[in-house]
């Protein structure tokens, strides 16, 4: 999961552009501190962070510990980015004085920031406590139940949180994120197309474009996406998400395209090397794939996604003895990882254990690449119907899938459905125009056919096959002595 929240947590971090009002501040106004506290707030106004904390630190020697001197220490640290020591800061002002509710509000975004959620939690109930209703309180606390996965109880106070405030628009923004997360997509739909119209933005923008995704609503993803990137052209999800969707459209050239790119712009992370390295396994360049998938386990060596992948991919590549160690140690982790069981699948159908690789395999049949092995394991076991259909699934799922293509025609062709093989071949050339095994299956199969149905027309497309093997590099053309066949009988006919 991509980390994309990480900036709306920085917006509503500082919502409250200032902690108090000078005449605000509940403290005793004799109080020796006062002097170094409003020394520092003239100084925290004009950005001279260090010259601030170097009074607020003074202050703290004097005999008298004062809260709003930990407060304002606090905020100094949160905004020069010390989490960790405005966490110590704010919690020893609300010890102080537990009664100031932004005390309690900042404290509780400092805890999100160093993932103390439960903590955090806490803290905006004890805000709320204080002063209820406050929007940037309930924001602050859905945040925290959003990190602990309590995503029904986060929805219900980001709608809090927009309902005290309707202009909350980040609020409004992470409740349909929680709608995605719970799956109800109308609600979180409303919302975001809302927010693409009155706050247009890369986060707002890629949200619907990835909700448009789960609805498998693929041009408007793709639109919303692209929008996201023209807001921020450093949004790296906006890429992998687009790398997805045209590999899903099967459009190899703009998928791998916008990995590059990403790249390019030095976006450089896990998640992109192995998003980059699952399509490059779907158009079945391995090679390069095995190479993607390396850079992201040398980033996050103990991801079991990554560790997966990789494996699934040394097994295509027949690369076993490198491909065993990876898959056992995801196995031992996650027993019932799909990627690990596909792979599995087919190291059981390598080495011959047909009814093992095929109960595997079937635990998800709406795979392109476990269909095509189930229909390899049928074939061993000459179930013709049971090949036929799951090759056909698996062209149904992935229709450019050419090693299907590849195998199934060779099946027909085998079992004299030369027709039947004609006319899968015609719809892979589409997506492979030149693809060397296709075009000399295709001049093959004519071949075969034309006998059948001598015709000018049917001779001369036959031969237009081999020509355009033969522009490619004479030595490819694998049936040169059939080709000189078609040659003789369409001249003896010319000649007639």
């Amino acid at each position: 999961m991509f980390n994309r929240l990480k900036e709306i947590f920085e917006k509503v971090r500082f919502l409250s552009k200032s902690i108090d009002k000078y005449q605000k501040d509940t403290v005793i106004q004799s109080l020796p501190s006062l002097a170094y506290v409003n020394r520092a707030k003239k100084l925290i106004e004009q950005n001279n962070y260090a010259a601030a904390e170097a009074v607020l630190t003074e202050a703290l020697s004097l005999p008298q510990e004062d809260s709003l001197v930990f407060k304002y220490l606090g905020m100094v640290y949160e905004r020069t980015g010390r989490p960790f020591e405005a966490v110590q800061s704010y919690q020893k002002s609300a010890d102080l004085n537990p009664h100031d509710k932004n005390i309690w509000q900042r404290l509780g975004f400092m805890l999100i920031s160093v993932e103390k959620y439960e903590k955090a939690e806490k803290s905006f109930d004890n805000a709320n406590k204080i002063q209820a209703g406050n929007s940037d309180t309930f924001t602050g606390w859905g945040m925290a139940l959003m990190k602990l996965k309590e995503y029904a109880k986060a929805r219900e106070k980001f709608m809090q949180a927009s309902k005290l405030n309707k202009y909350n628009f980040s609020a409004v923004f992470l409740c349909a994120v929680m709608e995605i997360k719970l799956k109800m997509y109308d609600k979180a739909e409303t919302k975001l197309a809302f927010l693409a119209n009155v706050s247009p933005n890369e986060s707002n923008t890629f949200e619907y474009a990835r909700l448009k995704a789960l609805k498998d609503d693929i041009d408007n993803a793709i639109h919303y996406a692209q929008k996201s990137l023209e807001y921020n052209p450093k949004m790296l999800p906006a890429y992998i998400l687009l790398g997805q969707l045209y590999a899903q459209k099967l459009d190899e050239e703009k998928s791998l395209n916008y990995f590059e790119t990403a790249s390019q712009q030095n976006l450089k992370n896990p998640n992109l090397y192995l998003e980059w390295g699952k399509v490059l396994v779907k158009f079945e360049k391995f090679e390069q794939a095995k190479e993607k998938l390396l850079q992201a386990k040398e980033l996050a060596p103990e991801n079991t996604e990554i560790t997966a992948n990789l494996g699934l991919c040394l097994v295509e590549l027949k690369e076993y003895s490198q491909a065993e160690p990876l898959l056992q140690y995801v196995t031992e982790k996650e027993p019932e990882n799909k990627t690990v069981k596909q792979a599995l699948g087919i190291i059981a159908y390598i080495n011959n254990n047909i009814d093992k690789a095929i109960s595997i395999l079937k635990y998800d049949d709406e795979d392109a690449v476990n269909c095509f092995y189930i229909a390899k394991c049928y074939e061993k076991k000459e179930n013709d119907t049971k090949v036929k259909e799951y090759y056909e699934s698996a062209l149904r799922i992935n229709n450019r899938y050419i090693t299907a293509y590849i195998n199934y025609i060779n099946y027909l062709i085998n079992r004299n459905e030369f027709a039947e093989a004609q006319r899968k071949l015609r719809k892979a050339i589409k997506f492979d125009e030149n693809n060397i095994n296709l075009l000399n299956l295709m001049f093959y199969v004519s071949y075969i056919l034309v006998k059948d149905n001598v015709s000018d027309y049917n001779l001369k497309e036959a031969l237009s096959y081999a020509q355009k093997i033969e522009n490619m590099g004479e030595e490819l053309l694998k049936y040169p002595g059939q080709k000189q066949e078609l040659v003789n009988l369409l001249h003896e006919r010319e000649q007639n």
